[in-house]
């Protein structure tokens, strides 16, 4: 039987594809969580917390993850509360935006995960 690799959280060891699932679930509740509110397009404190955290310890594949996963529900359509489509660039700020107006992340912290996530999102989601 294959061993699944598992990733360190503080004192807690999470099997990698128990902990991607976990994300992908987080992201769709996000997604709809978004188009709920209809306020415009913006993340929830909760989830830009993780967001802050796995930035913080470099766990990019999973801010991948999660943004990867609200950018594929939400692309193409309405801005909540406002006028156009949703396009993955308006995700990442979003969620850049809310980060550094919660002190979470600086905007040169965001800058180099945004770039990232502007070049990988687009490719697996």
């Amino acid at each position: 039987m294959a061993q699944n690799p598992t990733l360190p959280y503080g004192h807690v060891t999470v099997p990698g594809d128990i902990l991607a699932t976990a994300l992908y679930g987080l992201g769709q509740y996000e997604a709809a969580e978004i188009e709920h509110r209809g306020d415009g397009l913006r993340p929830s404190t909760k989830v830009c917390q993780a967001v802050g955290w796995f930035v913080e310890n470099d766990r990019l594949s999973e801010v991948t993850n999660l943004v990867g996963t609200v950018c594929a529900i939400l692309r193409g359509r309405p801005v909540p509360g406002g006028v156009g489509r949703i396009t993955h660039d308006d995700v990442i700020a979003a969620f850049g935006a809310e980060v550094s107006k919660m002190g979470l992340l600086s905007e040169s912290q965001w800058a180099p995960v945004a770039e990232h996530l502007t070049r990988e999102v687009p490719r697996g989601f």
